[in-house]
């Protein structure tokens, strides 16, 4: 159904994130009732119009830790040029899905939801793309689901790192105050910064703005201290399992949050068969500072 939109968006400038909000669907997703205490989780994502695809696998683009499918709004118009089918889901307890029913936002919970929202949603093995922390899940999901991924892209991975660490074992009151510092605009603006090899460009008011507009969902802090002292997601001793499979490694080249020079050879020893391929002049989102180079490393994955 419709209407899957940020409440706040009026206060968003970037055409591209009007467009994509305007977009948004949401799809009632069946899961366990330890999951949801209805049993059901209204799932927000944006899905591209059937006459979009005409050629390859649909694309699946999972974001990052407490973002929104707003993260891909770039890309999306992109791939679509070049006939992708594009799916792209707000991941459970981020984003504008629906937190009101949920019970269990760890990242057991996230999985098992993404694994019925493709089932649902998509019907047909798709390129799973992930992006920071959502490449863990995108990992994850290629492993324990091989049947909806035929292939994998991990984008500026966060996947070598485990956990929430010491956050997991904090006292609720101070996880909390935790999560709500992560949501204020001072944080996000640092945060912000960091993401761009161009910050001048790219670290703008609107870009903060549209990274927090999740903050004012019901049941934000829920969300993300439930995801934090559940412990988080650890995928990194489960990667020599995609050894066999088709993946795809895309790094931004200044990337200042998760360096290559630090990451790429440690996953290159763990996946020799995987290909690296580096996006230029581009920091920790290059989906956002270089989405034409990433939309054509993608069309030829």
């Amino acid at each position: 159904s419709r209407g899957g939109s940020p409440a706040d968006i009026a206060r968003v400038r970037e055409p591209a994130a009007l467009r994509l909000a305007e977009a948004i669907v949401t799809s009632e997703v069946t899961v366990s009732t330890s999951i949801s205490e209805t049993g059901r989780i209204r799932t927000s994502y944006y899905k591209s119009p059937a006459s979009a695809g005409t050629s390859g696998d649909p694309i699946l683009l999972l974001h990052g830790f407490d973002s929104s499918c707003l993260e891909w709004r770039r890309l999306i118009p992109l791939l679509e040029q070049k006939g992708r089918t594009v799916v792209a889901p707000d991941i459970l307890g981020w984003g504008f899905t629906d937190r009101s029913a949920v019970r269990d936002f760890s990242a057991t919970a996230k999985l098992a939801h993404m694994t019925a929202f493709c089932e649902l949603v998509i019907g047909v093995q798709s390129t799973v793309v992930g992006t920071s922390l959502g490449a863990a899940f995108a990992a994850q999901l290629a492993i324990d689901q091989p049947a909806l991924a035929a292939r994998l892209c991990l984008v500026d991975p966060q996947v070598l790192v485990d956990g929430t660490g010491p956050m997991a074992s904090l006292p609720k009151p101070l996880a909390e105050l935790g999560v709500n510092v992560l949501g204020t605009r001072w944080l996000r603006g640092i945060a912000n910064k960091l993401s761009y090899k161009d910050p001048e460009t790219f670290a703008t008011e609107d870009a903060v703005e549209i990274g927090r507009l999740p903050v004012n969902c019901e049941r934000w802090l829920d969300g993300n201290v439930g995801y934090m002292l559940s412990g988080g997601i650890a995928v990194s001793s489960l990667l020599p399992r995609l050894v066999q499979r088709e993946v795809l490694l895309v790094w931004g080249r200044e990337d200042a949050i998760v360096p290559a020079a630090e990451s790429a050879p440690r996953l290159q020893e763990m996946l020799p068969n995987a290909r690296l391929q580096y996006v230029e002049q581009c920091g920790h989102v290059p989906h956002l500072e270089q989405p034409q180079q990433l939309a054509d490393i993608l069309a030829q994955f």
